[in-house]
């Protein structure tokens, strides 16, 4: 057979779980059942003796996500999706979406129970009644990578307090030059330099706060910057920036970006929709 040819999987079991909904939250804490085909249950000897696995499932319900998401619905691949807190894009590939190209779910859970054909599990993100392919022994040595890099977005999920103690300057990304962005405008319609402004009211995502900090030294750790956490969509990020009785609101452009060198390289009434200062 070509490679490019359908491949037919037959399940080795179904997931039992009180996930139901994409409106639940996904809890890593939450316990499943792994319900494996009665034939295939030999299989399963010594496996109690691992503290973890590694779980491939399908996913059966990839277009109530997308609906969900507010995705296409097609038969066409959703290859890019908005990247959570910033106004770019990520490819399907970079993300953790459920809804891959091939279908295919993995999740790493770890092993409570062993009884017969059923394996009880806590952390698996798969709804109830999503068919099983496989599952694999989890093996430190071999598995674990503490050292591997990643992405900032994706090493920090945290509260705006924390994040700001966090912050890898050196991480530049397109939410934190909006801020920068932002920020820096916002003092110049006020004439002010960094740490004069006295207070801050930051409305969009956790980076896009990080660069109005940085900027105008306005802080949550100081209590004089107040953030709306809005990180879905752009058109709602705005900065309102304070001086005594003067203020000035800047409202973001709703358009997504390549990457930070693209937020540096646009003018100010590409990146902005309003600018309105009050004497």
């Amino acid at each position: 057979m070509a490679w490019q040819d359908a491949v037919s999987i037959a399940p080795i079991g179904v997931v039992e779980s009180a996930f139901t909904d994409f409106t639940q939250p996904t809890s890593y804490d939450s316990e499943s059942t792994l319900v494996i085909r009665e034939d295939l249950a030999d299989g399963l000897i010594g496996i109690e003796h691992f503290s973890h696995l590694h779980v491939l499932y399908f996913q059966h319900r990839k277009k109530d996500w997308q609906k969900a998401m507010g995705l296409s619905q097609t038969d066409e691949q959703v290859l890019t999706m908005p990247l959570a807190g910033e106004p770019t894009c990520k490819g399907i590939y970079t993300s953790r979406s459920p809804a891959r190209p091939s279908g295919i779910g993995s999740c790493i859970v770890e092993l409570l129970r062993h009884d017969g054909n059923r394996l009880l599990v806590k952390g698996l993100d798969a709804f109830s009644g999503t068919p099983l392919l496989d599952i694999k022994i989890y093996v430190p040595r071999y598995d674990s990578f503490p050292m591997a890099d990643a992405p900032l977005h994706w090493c920090a999920r945290h509260g705006i307090d924390t994040t700001s103690r966090l912050l890898h300057w050196d991480t530049m990304n397109v939410g934190l030059t909006l801020g920068l962005k932002v920020g820096q405008r916002a003092m110049t319609e006020l004439d002010l330099s960094r740490g004069d402004a006295d207070h801050a009211i930051v409305t969009g995502g956790q980076f896009f706060a990080q660069g109005v900090e940085g900027i105008t030294g306005c802080s949550i750790l100081r209590h004089n910057l107040d953030f709306i956490d809005k990180a879905r969509s752009i058109a709602d990020w705005s900065l309102v920036l304070k001086k005594g009785t003067r203020q000035v609101e800047i409202r973001l452009a709703d358009r997504l970006y390549a990457g930070a060198d693209e937020v540096l390289s646009l003018p100010d009434d590409q990146l902005f929709t309003s600018v309105q200062t009050t004497p």
